[in-house]
């Protein structure tokens, strides 16, 4: 070929590297955009079907709603506390991962407990957010068994009077 490219890639004879004649560049940028709208046609039918299948299930959701038994509740309730307990003492016990000092005071072994340290926040944290979750969610059992049982004896007295 007579412009300084071989036949077989776009590497430049001359040895400059990183040279791509206009000509290879222009086909370079057609490929780039034909597969570019392949892979965008086929992102937008799976994030269509998703929303398809997500409008179900939502739709599903609003129709029927969720019951949850109450003895279902009752026996869910204090195991979820106890995921909650647990995962306090975790907390408390990772805390304790920050007070081990470094091996030595050199450099690296400084640099070991920094990231050591940083390690253990990482640790607490995320502790704290599933800690948090499960409290929250012992809470709402325990606010849901309290309604259940107010409006289930507010039924009992409505029905005495009615006779």
């Amino acid at each position: 070929m007579g412009n300084g490219q071989s036949s077989s890639n776009s590497q430049p004879v001359d040895g400059r590297a990183g040279y791509v004649d206009p000509e290879e560049q222009a086909k370079r940028d057609r490929q780039d955009k034909q597969f570019g709208e392949a892979m965008n046609s086929n992102g937008v039918r799976v994030y269509q079907q998703r929303a398809a299948d997500d409008a179900k299930v939502n739709a599903a959701a609003a129709g029927g709603g969720f019951n949850m038994d109450v003895d279902a509740m009752r026996k869910l309730q204090p195991k979820w506390q106890g995921i909650a307990d647990k995962l306090d003492n975790m907390v408390q016990a990772g805390g304790q991962l920050k007070v081990v000092p470094p091996p030595a005071q050199d450099p690296a072994s400084i640099m070991q407990k920094k990231a050591a340290d940083g390690h253990a926040d990482a640790y607490i944290a995320s502790l704290e957010q599933q800690r948090d979750y499960a409290k929250g969610y012992a809470l709402k059992l325990k606010d849901a068994i309290a309604k259940y049982e107010a409006q289930d004896q507010a039924n009992t007295g409505s029905l005495r009077r009615q006779g």
